[in-house]
């Protein structure tokens, strides 16, 4: 297969040319490349990136009936995505060796997309080695079954380690204390409970253990703070990796934590209900300049799939997270045409640094798999949740017109065209 015509974008550079694809891999990239014998695709002058990552989904392994590695790779694909990294707060979860490798197997095999698999920590299995893990995830506030840290006292010997730790920054005895003054009557209440100083003091935490391993300079932990949420939040991280010298930290932000907040949460009801929950304009503010100057290293969606049903009951009894991996491409080009980021500045996001943090080759160059993504920056829609690929088919940005959209995704090779968005 020839890609003609492409605007490729390498290096902080964009090259016009053709791309070869054979086997599945990038033969030759160069202008002119003329083959009759090949099936030709002629992209007129659309954008090819190296193929976006999302480096924080929820497949729902052993529940099909609100996602599944097949359902779940389809909307991957659908949203220009190539490669995803799944997590372990499944069902039973993911915190035994053998349950990991169970797992691994099946996503591997079914998966449409590449895909990765983070472990489970909890106070017994910390000295766990999964070599195939991409992770260590780490919940500060209880998940389910024994997936989470109770004990923060730990927090200093399971984070002395060689290896790459995500970080689920709630505080629990901050969300315990707030149960005690919000009763859950409100759907502001979910976001009173599990307030931004429960997120702030999570971080403190995390770095005031931090502090004392980056001294002791005998481990040099990579730790990746999850879907961060407040501006004190971001900006104690970035403090931080300023700091420690022999600490690598990173972070990510949400689409949903950059665009909506606590004003529209008695709107949106359990669209707007997810963990950690909608924060204040501020914090928008803060997120979006986070994106700007660069202290934010990657966006990621944390789509977390659930029935359309149970969105609908009441804020006791709806579980929190949304679907995000259809409308996260979009909505982040959509910064491109308001002028905030520059297309390069997303490609770092979405697919440079992400592949940097979580060692993933998808680079446009001579020999590699061809993992790509094909936007198109000047086409508009309508994000309309009944055209999703996911078995959820809800969004909290229902009816929102954006610019710029995936219009094909290559996959180790394979071409698909993404339909929702046409």
């Amino acid at each position: 297969m020839i890609l003609k015509n492409c605007k490729i974008v390498m290096n902080k550079e964009i090259l016009e040319g053709d791309i070869l694809i054979e086997g599945g891999i990038l033969k030759e990239i160069k202008k002119n490349i003329d083959n009759k014998d090949i099936k030709v695709v002629d992209l007129k002058g659309k954008i090819v990136i190296g193929g976006v990552i999302d480096a924080h989904v929820h497949f729902r392994y052993n529940n099909v009936k609100k996602e599944g590695f097949i359902s779940g790779s389809e909307a991957a694909i659908n949203g220009g995505i190539t490669h995803v990294i799944d997590m372990p707060n499944d069902n039973p979860p993911i915190t035994t060796k053998e349950r990991f490798h169970k797992k691994y197997i099946e996503g591997r095999e079914k998966s449409k997309v590449n895909i990765d698999f983070n472990y489970g920590v909890t106070e017994d299995n910390y000295m766990d080695k999964i070599e195939k893990a991409k992770s260590h995830k780490i919940f500060m506030v209880e998940s389910i079954g024994d997936l989470f840290i109770s004990d923060y006292s730990k927090l200093r010997d399971i984070l002395n380690q060689n290896r790459i730790f995500t970080i689920h920054a709630e505080h629990k005895d901050v969300i315990e204390e707030n149960k005690k003054k919000y009763s859950l009557d409100t759907w502001r209440d979910h976001c009173r409970i599990r307030d931004s100083r429960s997120e702030i003091e999570a971080i403190k935490e995390i770095l005031k253990n931090l502090e004392v391993i980056n001294g002791l300079n005998n481990k040099k932990p990579h730790v990746h703070f999850c879907h961060v949420s407040t501006g004190e939040g971001l900006n104690l991280i970035n403090r931080a990796k300023k700091r420690f010298k022999n600490i690598k930290i990173t972070l990510e932000v949400t689409p949903h934590h950059l665009y909506l907040n606590i004003d529209m949460a008695e709107e949106l009801k359990g669209m707007g209900k997810f963990n950690p929950p909608l924060r204040s304009r501020e914090d928008n503010r803060a997120l979006m300049r986070g994106l700007i100057d660069g202290s934010v290293d990657i966006i990621a969606t944390d789509h977390a799939p659930h029935t359309y049903e149970e969105k609908n009951r009441d804020v006791r009894e709806c579980p929190s997270g949304i679907p995000g991996i259809e409308t996260f491409v979009p909505l982040t080009l959509n910064l491109v045409d308001r002028g905030i980021l520059s297309i390069f500045d997303v490609v770092d996001l979405i697919s440079n640094n992400p592949a940097k943090i979580f060692n993933i080759d998808n680079r446009i160059r001579e020999g590699n798999t061809a993992n790509l993504t094909i936007i198109d920056l000047k086409k508009e829609i309508t994000i309309k949740g009944e055209n999703f690929k996911s078995k959820s088919k809800f969004t909290p940005f229902e009816n929102w017109k954006v610019k710029g959209v995936p219009i094909y995704t290559l996959v180790n090779g394979a071409l698909y065209e993404t339909s929702y968005l046409h």
